[in-house]
């Protein structure tokens, strides 16, 4: 994907997510679509397809008409910029003002600022000119002491504001594990909420490659074995250890640090 004037070339999911006129249907999603419903989405950083399944449900959400907030795992030092570039006209200008900052720009990249989330994002700012009601939020603070705590902490503060809202997160699969006493992300969400209001998604694939950070070798283009059963939608499943179920891929592919998108 390359800038080309003012125009951003979105990948096919994503131009579906900008219509959201008719969605391509989740197999399995559709149980979840209910006002106040939290959806915790693990996933390997560093893939089209964890961001672009987002999406997907995102519009599904929309076709059912709720108000939808996509939580992501980027620093909340960002919130104003992300607003303000939700709020702008998508120009060259805005574009390049919001990726030079440090998250996207910096030499250090694990997979999670991404150009597919950075397409997300960009997806919903078209989605909200169009007058849906959809938003983002960011929740991390990368050198916290507890940053499963503060991230758990912040999407909570919006599901109290905005509790018919549908939730979706996108996080690392560890973030989001719902065993009592994991300290991760999804065990206080779902201690403050209940299992009622929560589902847990662990991003399941048969193999790829995705952009991760090796200890010793850097960061880079990998190919991945997986352990996914070569199915596609979401599964719940009582007998999964820490999570609700599987967000089930039949390949992931990766997606390149949103930098190479556009040169500051």
């Amino acid at each position: 994907m390359r800038f080309s004037k003012n125009l951003l070339i979105l990948p096919i999911s994503l131009i579906i997510l900008t219509s959201c006129n008719q969605c391509d249907p989740l197999p399995g999603a559709e149980p979840l679509l209910q006002p106040g419903q939290v959806v915790l989405l693990g996933e390997v950083h560093g893939t089209k397809e964890g961001p672009e399944f987002a999406g997907q449900i995102a519009c599904n959400a929309l076709e059912k008409n709720l108000m939808v907030t996509i939580a992501l795992e980027l620093p909340q030092a960002d919130q104003e910029q992300l607003d303000e570039y939700l709020d702008s006209d998508g120009s060259m200008e805005a574009k390049r003002k919001f990726l030079g900052l440090n998250t996207w720009s910096r030499e250090y990249q694990d997979g999670r600022a991404s150009e597919s989330i950075f397409e997300l994002i960009e997806s919903v700012r078209i989605l909200r000119e169009n007058k849906k009601r959809i938003d983002v939020v960011f929740l991390d603070i990368e050198d916290a002491g507890n940053r499963d705590k503060i991230m758990a902490d912040r999407l909570l503060e919006d599901v109290k504001s905005y509790p018919n809202n549908f939730f979706i997160t996108l996080t690392g699969n560890i973030h989001n594990i719902i065993r009592e006493g994991s300290g991760r992300m999804g065990s206080y969400i779902i201690e403050e909420l209940g299992k009622e209001r929560v589902v847990s998604l662990k991003q399941n694939y048969p193999g790829g490659s995705a952009w991760v950070c090796l200890a010793g070798e850097g960061c880079g283009p990998v190919n991945l074995k997986g352990k996914g059963g070569n199915q596609f939608g979401i599964f719940l499943n009582d007998e999964i250890e820490n999570y609700d179920g599987t967000l089930e891929m039949d390949s992931i592919h990766v997606s390149f640090p949103a930098r190479e998108l556009i040169k500051i």
